[in-house]
């Protein structure tokens, strides 16, 4: 089996697996409108296939497993008085499916592409890829970010993470709890797979999502009132000229001048 969803996000059926790839290569697999909805329909396709057992979220090219969202749309509904989100995932809301999903990062993974990866289940990391939470320098706030890092590595960990939004190497993060496994170099893909396999010809599955839904009730169906929270702040915020400094900074590729107001 194999399909596109929205021709930017591909499932291929291997054995008992889904691999889910962000296929957007010629902009490193950055976060549009169609993006979004072509993961959630991808991953509402895993979980609703009884013959899939486990996912394995990748992304295709040789350079990122995602840009984060694709900063250009977010300045030009900006430009026309737009500032809401241009989608959002499902996993950051709910669990959606209570079977396992493993991330195989590899480059850059920036933003949204950390979100994604933290509502995965393990990280599997390449050892050269680079994390970076970059919200901040575009002068808008991360909101599910913050949530599920706090929840994964303590809000020390966390805040530094986030805090200025330096990058973070595959070694910075398997210390910090955030990655599970690096692989050898340029095998995450594969490494991941190997690993999904082994839960699908080892584990009972009825138990695996027994576990799992027990583990993710029991960590983040207290997190609503912080996503409140941070959620009208960053309205407030995407209102502000340090947001549009902060966009068009990065676009321009040059420093921002924020005045904090």
């Amino acid at each position: 089996m194999s399909e596109r969803f929205q021709d930017r996000v591909t499932l291929e059926q291997v054995e008992r697996v889904a691999i889910i790839s962000l296929d957007r290569p010629e902009r490193l697999n950055a976060f549009d409108a169609a993006m979004y909805e072509g993961m959630n329909e991808a991953l509402n396709k895993f979980a609703t296939t009884p013959d899939l057992w486990v996912a394995v979220i990748q992304a295709k090219g040789d350079r990122a497993f995602s840009a984060g969202a694709d900063v250009s749309d977010l300045n030009e509904n900006a430009k026309k008085g737009v500032n809401a989100a241009l989608g959002g995932l499902n996993l950051d809301n709910h669990m959606v499916t209570n079977k396992p999903i493993i991330a195989a990062v590899h480059g850059y993974c920036v933003g949204e592409g950390v979100s994604l990866a933290l509502c995965c289940d393990m990280i599997f990391a390449d050892p050269k890829a680079s994390f970076i939470i970059s919200e901040a320098r575009v002068g808008t706030n991360a909101v599910d970010i913050p949530i599920k890092l706090a929840k994964k590595i303590g809000y020390s960990k966390a805040f530094a993470f986030l805090t200025p939004g330096d990058p973070k190497t595959a070694d910075w993060c398997e210390r910090a709890g955030f990655v599970e496994v690096i692989s050898e170099p340029g095998q995450v893909q594969q490494t991941a797979l190997d690993f999904a396999q082994r839960i699908c010809s080892e584990s009972g599955p009825l138990a695996i999502r027994a576990q799992k839904e027990t583990l993710w009730r029991s960590v983040f169906e207290d997190a609503t009132k912080a996503k409140e929270v941070g959620l009208a702040m960053r309205t407030a915020i995407r209102q502000s000229g340090d947001y549009r400094e902060g966009r068009e900074a990065f676009l321009e590729k040059r420093d921002p001048d924020f005045k904090g107001i």
